[in-house]
């Protein structure tokens, strides 16, 4: 029977689709607006963003695999991809955007999205749900074998 996940993981999983999913679009808007964008000269090129998007894919999907397998490094390194896909999004805001007017929101909703993953990476119960995890996958060493 599986074990229930705690509310805590349930969250690290919607941010981990989250980020595939915006990688996903990513990569998808810049393959489909290719030519447009070199055409006007974007700040960003098309390959830096399906490179960028493909790379969320991919780490969205190991991290999809790490969490529902219980691995034990799963927790931080989602927590972890949660603090570099925010540098990533403030850096390419500060050095590569036109300045907008939502500046406030977006350091409000960073600020809460790191702090979620923060406290759900260190939540007590998901920290049990993972090592009772790794506990469960360890070999019985008192059988005996014939």
């Amino acid at each position: 029977m599986p074990r229930k996940r705690p509310f805590g993981v349930t969250l690290l999983l919607w941010l981990v689709l989250s980020l595939s999913a915006w990688g996903l679009v990513r990569l998808i808007a810049a393959l489909r607006w290719w030519d447009l964008l070199n055409e006007f000269g974007a700040r960003l090129s098309p390959l830096y963003l399906s490179i960028t998007g493909a790379c969320w894919i991919i780490a969205g999907a190991v991290l999809l695999w790490g969490l529902f397998g219980g691995r034990p490094w799963t927790r931080l390194a989602i927590f972890s991809a949660i603090g570099v896909g925010l540098v990533q999004y403030w850096i390419e805001r500060i050095f590569f955007e036109l300045p907008r007017a939502n500046l406030v929101f977006a350091l409000i909703a960073s600020i809460l999205l790191f702090t979620v993953a923060l406290i759900s990476a260190f939540n007590r119960k998901t920290q049990e749900f993972f090592i009772r995890s790794e506990d469960h996958e360890q070999p019985n060493e008192d059988t005996d074998v014939a």
